[in-house]
């Protein structure tokens, strides 16, 4: 990478650089969060701590396309930055040179990739902190010598207690890993009716997973679904993108209770997905993010963990509730700093081993629970 090779010929003069250039008054902080939604909303708790212990602190975000409209409504967040373009040497220098221009003061980097490290360098940001990677390969971990300072995974904690320990280097001292996820004004009208008056318990579905290796599989949704339906008497609501709608479309078709399912896949923007999930009383899914904007949520939670290690990262909610299997040598294989997309065996046993019956056990402790809730209030 011959960038980065430049950039260390040349850091002593972009650091000498970053310190001449004037600032704006007042500090502000960049945050590089260019992961997947689940991480993102793990962030949220970052957000809020920086604002507490800096209430006047300009705070930007550097997101993707993807994650960017689950915090557009994050009050704590003053700018939300896209970057479109990032590959090669002048992707990164056209983003550099634009963020530059915003003159931030420091720079927090909890997507720890090769781009946002060199970006953050090359816009002259004085004080740039990084999470260093429990998994790392040689060329990343030449490229954390660059910032001013770095914050290491540990095993055993979670990756956002990783992040919110790298706020340290920049004064906050105390923190509290609470996530939170805000609606829109415009969301919140539109779906204002949506289940209003529905007194009978509410599950969402979620079927669609951003790694095919998580998948629980269309015949265990559509089991899990059908004893929901007669077990419970609950009304479903089926999340996904839009090429998960017919299969959503063809598990209805086999419900007996086909009146009380809502197919919202590909239906809803992740803008408008907080207020339709706020109304739920359960939400059931593959460790995915609508999983965890359910949890931030405070709506309860049954991730289904499959390969993934529940130590990293995983819903913290009171009622949130984890099925993993515990009987499998390779458990966990997929990690915060590590994702493998193929099973090694082929066969997802993790994740296609779970049965029916280990989630509809939590399922009916949940809603059996949330019903007995509202009959008292």
């Amino acid at each position: 990478m011959i960038y980065a090779i430049l950039s260390f010929v040349l850091y002593p003069f972009i650091w000498s650089a970053s310190r001449l250039v004037s600032r704006r008054k007042g500090f502000s902080v960049l945050v590089f969060q260019t992961a997947k939604i689940g991480d993102m909303v793990c962030a949220t708790t970052v957000f809020r701590e920086i604002k507490r212990e800096f209430p006047d602190c300009r705070l930007g975000v550097v997101a993707t396309a993807t994650t960017a409209p689950l915090i557009r409504n994050n009050p704590r967040v003053d700018e939300i930055i896209v970057l479109k373009e990032t590959w090669g040497f002048f992707g990164k220098l056209r983003a550099a040179y634009m963020i530059a221009g915003k003159r931030y003061s420091a720079a927090l980097i909890l997507s720890p990739s090769a781009a946002n490290i060199l970006i953050a360098l090359w816009a002259l940001i004085p004080k740039r902190i990084a999470v260093y990677p429990d998994f790392i390969g040689r060329t990343l971990k030449e490229l954390l010598n660059l910032n001013t300072n770095v914050e290491y995974h540990l095993s055993g904690q979670t990756s956002a207690q990783t992040c919110l320990k790298a706020l340290r280097h920049i004064g906050v001292a105390n923190f509290i890993e609470t996530r939170e996820l805000f609606e829109s004004s415009l969301a919140r009208d539109k779906y204002a009716l949506f289940l209003k008056g529905e007194t009978r318990p509410r599950v969402g579905i979620v079927l669609s997973t951003g790694n095919a290796m998580k998948d629980w599989g269309r015949e265990n949704f559509l089991a899990l679904a059908r004893r929901i339906i007669d077990e419970t008497g609950a009304v479903i609501c089926l999340f996904g993108m839009e090429k998960e709608r017919s299969a959503a479309i063809e598990l209805i078709n086999t419900i007996n209770g086909r009146a009380r399912v809502e197919n919202l896949c590909g239906a809803l923007t992740l803008e408008e997905l907080p207020s339709v999930i706020r109304k739920l009383s359960l939400v059931i899914g593959v460790d995915t993010g609508l999983v965890y904007m359910a949890d931030a949520l405070g709506v309860p939670v049954i991730d289904i963990a499959g390969p993934c290690d529940m130590r990293d990262q995983r819903p913290i909610g009171h009622e949130s509730r984890i099925v993993q299997r515990n009987d499998l040598e390779c458990i966990p294989c997929s990690h915060t700093f590590k994702t493998p997309y193929e099973c090694r065996f082929f066969d997802a046993r993790c994740v296609t081993g779970i049965s029916v019956d280990d989630v509809m056990k939590r399922a009916l402790n949940t809603v059996t629970v949330n019903r007995d809730r509202e009959r008292t209030r």
